[in-house]
């Protein structure tokens, strides 16, 4: 009989925890059964949350298409990109063209090297001390003293006033040149451009840049003359103070990186591979969902016989019919997948671009966004149930909280008793221990059992 508890040969003692083990385990199954409906519910949930996942996915995707920008994408090709490159920066300001471009010359700094220097870089370079001036872009950017003593704070090694000119400013950068004999000064200005020009003069009397050959009086020291990069484009040539040419053609940075001898071409066409690309993850997404509603809601599946999910699926499937209107889908009637006709797909977009664009920017979004917003929604059917399933949880939470409480408080009772019990049989034992002390040992009380029984 299902809850019996038997308790036999009390006069020989027993393990009364044995029992409230047992009794524990026959009372405990209404637990297990609470775990294992809470359990299910659980998978439920987590079902759903993962099927709330994939429509955010696809809410996601969609969202993308609804962008009509995605058809202002544009994509650049340059027949010689060594002399030119091209950048878009703003597609949606770009119309689709050809046009040539030829590179006049790049833009360059002003570039200066003393025509002789020194043996030793530790020795003073000037004979006589005085003051170097350097300007930059006709404006004055560092006045060095120089002295004739390397014993002095004052420069005076070629290496000290190299260092004096860089901490003075910023515009010309000194650098020390070693040409494998002497030690010779380098002056670079920080920009391009015909106005980035620099100046080196000195006063005082000094002949640092006599003995350098630098500067305005010493003209094969300018090596290198600042100048503006200029391209031409049919007959009419733009100028630049850097190699990019960034208003020439709006939403476009046209970059000059050598002279070129022929016009180089330059295409601007429409790019729809990020629409195409996008439109392919739409349909992975939708087959996606198609495999989870089929794998979940199946006979073994944890959502079994919830029709919320298939309702979503078809409802999906009604809402993408601007592009099955446009033969751009076919399905695979034995799984539901989509597929893009990647062929129609080609024709349309080369024969009547505006139509795909307002199917998916118009159409499209007028058949999902709202629907999509619904529910992936706080108050939409996924969130709804999930709801639903949370207060079952936690309705069973309570009553096994209250189930473990009863069958504590039952166990402990039990307990009580048997410990009485116990105290009783040893009893029994002191009386048998006279009675047999007094007269032998033939049996005067025979074999002692008690049932008791307890219900579930």
């Amino acid at each position: 009989m299902a809850g019996e508890l038997s308790i036999s040969n009390l006069v020989g003692g027993f393990d009364y925890q044995q029992i409230l083990d047992q009794m524990y385990s026959l009372k405990s199954v209404q637990i297990q059964y609470y775990q294992q409906r809470e359990s299910e519910l659980q998978n439920k949930k987590s079902a759903l949350s993962s099927f709330d996942s994939l429509l955010e996915k696809f809410q996601d995707i969609a969202n993308d298409l609804f962008d009509d920008s995605i058809f202002q994408q544009k994509a650049v090709s340059v027949s010689n990109e060594s002399a030119v490159k091209v950048t878009i920066t703003d597609p949606t300001a770009v119309d689709a063209s050809s046009f040539d471009v030829s590179v006049v010359q790049t833009a360059k700094k002003d570039v200066w090297l003393s025509q002789a220097g020194v043996s030793d870089e530790t020795a003073p370079v000037a004979t006589t001390a005085g003051t170097l001036q350097i300007s930059y872009g006709g404006d004055v950017v560092a006045t060095i003293d120089y002295d004739t003593d390397t014993s002095t704070d004052t420069p005076s090694t070629i290496q000290e006033i190299a260092n004096a000119i860089n901490a003075a400013q910023d515009k010309v950068k000194a650098t020390v040149f070693f040409d494998g004999t002497n030690y010779r000064l380098l002056l670079s200005g920080e920009d391009t451009g015909a106005d980035n020009t620099i100046s080196v003069t000195e006063t005082g009397g000094g002949d640092l840049l006599d003995v350098l050959q630098l500067g305005d009086n010493y003209t094969a020291s300018h090596v290198q003359t600042a100048q503006d990069a200029v391209i031409e484009i049919y007959g009419t040539q733009v100028f630049s103070s850097t190699n990019d040419f960034t208003d020439v053609i709006p939403g476009m940075t046209i970059t000059a990186e050598a002279p070129t001898t022929s016009p180089v071409s330059i295409t601007i066409d429409n790019d729809y591979s990020k629409m195409k690309d996008n439109l392919q993850k739409l349909v992975e997404a939708y087959n996606s969902i198609v495999d989870f509603v089929k794998q979940y809601t199946g006979k073994d599946g944890a959502l079994s016989g919830d029709f919320t999910l298939q309702d979503i699926r078809s409802t999906l499937f009604d809402k993408l019919d601007p592009l099955f209107q446009l033969g751009l889908f076919d399905v695979d009637k034995d799984t539901g997948h989509l597929s893009i006709n990647s062929s129609k797909l080609d024709e349309v977009l080369s024969t009547d671009p505006k139509s795909l664009e307002d199917a998916l920017t118009d159409d499209l979004k007028n058949n999902l966004y709202d629907y999509l917003i619904y529910v992936t929604g706080v108050d939409g059917p996924i969130q709804t149930e999930e709801k639903s399933y949370d207060n079952q949880i936690n309705y069973i939470e309570d009553q096994i909280d209250l189930t473990n409480k009863r069958i504590s408080e039952e166990i402990e009772s039990m307990k009580k008793q048997l410990v009485q019990l116990q105290l009783y049989m040893a009893q029994m034992q002191e009386v048998q221990a006279k009675i047999t002390q007094t007269f032998g040992t033939p049996s005067i009380i025979p074999g002692t059992s008690i049932s008791t029984t307890t219900g579930t």
